[in-house]
């Protein structure tokens, strides 16, 4: 390996060792080489010794390990692989593009064995102990000093100090547990080094992607190395960049890790970097307090480090009256580098960054710039290596500035807790705070709707020091969604009746589509095949989770020409998706049935154009969605003749990442669509529209094709042939097949202009948007005359 002589980074090969390698690293994952715990998984110590060969590591490292069986946080099938994908595709993007930040784990290798549900991440570091661990050792052996005290002291003494004197033994055990920890300098350089590494994920290097959200930084995601170095090692819930963006989507049954979620912030449409900052500030308070929050004082109820530092803050405020306050502890005034000010500084800024209104609390950066002010820093950044430190952006020369949209987004989502709280029961929105009551019907005017799902509790939180306990499974968050249901691969092989013949709808891209009976109602199944290799890592399962994602955010939830969501299968390799849809058929079976009238022809075409219309337009802050696969067998019919899109596994952009920078992605035959690729890789939707010309052209003519070359060419050909017959027009020539002429709801006009549209969509050079094909279609005598019938309402809403 060898060191980038800008940035420092390590760059060199992926380390991929085997499970009994793994087993040898870590000692059999003895508890001597056991760390901690993570959110999802345990950390162990790894020691690869001899020789180095090529592209291997050498000497230390850390070894994750994500577990399904977790005590306090759920896991359900198939997100474990999704977070450790996730942490693979960001890791390999920073090193392919250079980026890099020293608080950052330098990524080694993987172990992945999908079968066995077996996942193993690999980070290059000397691993000392994990931050939760190294503030709470200095209690544990403080403890064991008084104990030995207790012992050579005569017993009768001990007992009176005990019991007359408890508060003085408490006090000596907090002294000698803070004298024998982390000393403050280290303190100081742990909480810049945190900060830095938030402050860099949260700058944003492409306008249209959001920035990158932790969402579960705890003080047991820290590991701090031998040189007392923070190193924030988890990103299981990461959001944003070129990940998925997961800040809207509903049934997120798991907010962060207990003791640092963000009270207002952890929320579908509420997600912000303000949650990163109040998580921060718990980290903040535990170094300056020495008090961390453990699972058993979850268990147990405990109140929350947060919540202790606003009783004593509060309690401090009325006695004294006084604004410097400090929460210190109070032993750390001992130390020669300690200076008051910083104290009180410090005190304040954890302070804010716990503020219940996200709008009271900084941003990262101004975090970073106000720690870089204490006087510690001032006099010893140096000696503290503090000057190393990069500030976000410079880091990798990041864009500086968001977009406009980017910061009404920010505002957006901080606005509401200006709305306060909702009464569940009466269904009130109350207001504790003061708000102009012109202001205040605006905000309820633009985001009530928004915010009825949620529950937010008055400004008296912090008067009381309590609040709420936000327990995995156990929220008002999911109320009105229903949650996915998990089935096994023995529920899908009843589902579908043993996959039976009879109940196949027929072929999709990446593998089958069933007819399924579940409780008496019918459904729609849809199975991967197993894939061959792909060179690309858990390609299908992307694809099963990008669908997941996709039919749980609450816009395509509410869209009518989208696919209800009722559950899913992950047992290794056996993937499936299950919808609440009643299925007529594909297009493609229907295509060239003589009983799949003009009417209801016309009927799937403004269908479809509405849908595919919707992705395109998404918000001005979001790439536009391309489905980049759209085929006849990808669109089917409920039994009311209303098209649906069946297949995403080629969908990008929107919340979903748009894969530009994944170029070994495997190119499949996608459908009728030519691809557009600009110069950086991304794909225009100028494919979608061409490949609805396709659609449109198959539907009015009765034929099928195998690509749009294929289409375009016989639509030429036909062109010629009829315009060859005497007395034809071009402008009157149509390619409407010659059944559909003396049905209900033809109109020899309507042929022409869908004839000429299907063409126009064909054209490269005189494509059409889709908003434009939607009004064209809207124009035809069938949609005017018969809009009722066919339901055009409903599609538009």
């Amino acid at each position: 390996m060898t060191m980038n002589s800008i940035t420092g980074r390590r760059s060199g090969y992926t380390f991929y060792p085997t499970y009994p390698e793994l087993r040898q690293y870590t000692n059999n994952f003895s508890q001597e080489n056991f760390i901690g715990n993570s959110q999802f998984g345990k950390v162990y110590r790894g020691i690869r010794e001899g020789r180095q060969s090529f592209g291997e590591h050498v000497g230390e490292f850390i070894v994750k390990i994500w577990e399904k069986d977790i005590t306090l946080y759920k896991v359900l099938p198939g997100d474990n692989e999704r977070r450790f994908v996730d942490e693979d595709t960001l890791y390999r993007y920073f090193r392919t593009h250079d980026i890099f930040h020293p608080n950052l784990p330098e990524f080694l290798g993987f172990y992945l064995n999908i079968s066995h549900g077996q996942l193993a991440m690999l980070y290059g570091m000397k691993p000392l102990d994990t931050l939760h661990n190294l503030l709470q050792k200095g209690l544990k052996q403080a403890h064991g000093l008084v104990f030995l005290l207790i012992l050579c002291s005569s017993v009768f003494l001990a007992l009176f100090l005990f019991l007359k004197h408890k508060f003085v033994l408490e006090k000596v055990i907090k002294q000698i547990a803070f004298s024998g920890s982390l000393s403050w300098p280290k303190r100081i350089n742990i909480a810049i080094g945190i900060a830095s590494a938030l402050e860099f994920l949260h700058q944003i290097k492409d306008p249209l992607n959001p920035p990158y959200l932790l969402r579960n930084l705890c003080a047991s995601h820290v590991m701090i190395d031998k040189d007392y170095k923070p190193v924030i090692y988890d990103f299981s819930m990461i959001s944003g960049g070129i990940l998925t963006d997961r800040r809207e989507l509903t049934n997120q049954y798991v907010d962060g890790c207990h003791g640092y979620i963000d009270p207002v912030g952890a929320r579908p449409g509420a997600w912000s970097e303000k949650c990163d900052v109040f998580s921060f500030g718990v980290v903040l308070l535990g170094l300056i307090t020495n008090n961390v929050y453990t699972e058993e004082d979850f268990i147990s109820g405990k109140p929350s480090v947060h919540e202790w530092a606003w009783g004593e803050y509060r309690q401090l405020q009325s006695h004294s009256g006084k604004q410097n306050i400090s929460l210190v502890h109070a032993n750390v005034e001992s130390e020669p580098l300690f200076y008051s000010r910083d104290g009180i500084k410090l005190t304040n800024l954890a302070m804010r960054c716990v503020e219940y209104d996200p709008l009271k609390r900084p941003t990262m950066k101004q975090v970073v710039s106000y720690l870089l002010k204490l006087q510690i820093v001032q006099g010893h950044g140096n000696s503290l290596g503090i000057d190393q430190i990069p500030r976000g952006d410079h880091a990798t020369g990041l864009a500086n500035k968001l977009s406009g949209f980017s910061r009404v987004m920010l505002k957006r989502s901080d606005l509401q807790p200006m709305l306060s709280w909702l009464n569940e029961e009466s269904g009130v929105v109350r207001s504790s705070r003061s708000c102009p009551s012109a202001i205040y019907s605006k905000i309820l005017s633009l985001y009530g709707q928004l915010l009825s799902p949620f529950i937010f509790w008055e400004n008296k939180l912090f008067k009381s020091h309590t609040s709420p306990k936000f327990q995995a499974g156990k929220k008002s968050l999911t109320d009105g969604h229903k949650a996915i249901q998990v089935f096994s691969y023995e529920d899908i092989n009843d589902l579908t009746e043993g996959f039976s013949e009879d109940n196949i709808i027929g072929d999709f891209e990446f593998g089958e589509v069933f007819r399924g009976k579940s409780v008496g109602k019918e459904v729609t199944v849809k199975i991967w095949k197993d894939p061959e290799f792909t060179g690309v890592t858990c390609e299908y399962e992307r694809k099963l989770w990008d669908e997941l994602v996709l039919l749980q955010h609450p816009k395509f939830m509410r869209h009518p020409n989208m696919l209800k969501l009722v559950g899913y299968c992950f047992e290794g390799k056996q993937l499936a998706i299950v919808y609440d849809l009643k299925p007529l058929d594909t297009i493609h079976n229907l295509m060239v049935k003589d009983n799949f009238t003009w009417l209801q022809r016309i009927k799937v075409a403004l269908g479809f154009a509405v849908l595919l219309n919707f992705l395109q337009c998404t918000e001005p802050h979001r790439i536009p969605y391309i489905v980049r696969n759209i085929r006849a067998a990808h669109i089917i019919l409920d039994q009311d003749g209303f098209p649906k899109l069946l297949d995403f596994g080629k969908l990008a952009g929107g919340i979903l990442p748009e894969r530009r920078w994944d170029k070994f992605h495997r190119k499949f035959d996608a459908g009728y669509a030519n691809y557009y690729i600009h110069d950086d890789g991304s794909f225009d939707r100028k494919c979608d529209v061409e490949a609805f010309g396709v659609v449109l052209l198959s539907l009015i003519s009765k034929r099928m094709f195998v690509n749009e070359e294929g289409a375009s060419e016989w639509a030429k050909e036909e062109y010629k042939a009829r315009l060859s017959v005497p007395g034809s027009i071009r402008s009157q020539c149509l390619l409407v097949n010659q059944s559909f002429m003396t049905e209900r709801g033809f109109n020899s006009r309507d042929g022409i202009k869908i004839t000429k549209l299907a063409m126009r969509c064909m054209d490269f050079c005189r494509l059409p948007t889709m908003k434009k094909v939607v009004k064209r279609l809207m124009k035809l005598h069938a949609i005017q005359n018969y809009g009722d019938e066919l339901g055009v309402k409903e599609m538009l809403s």
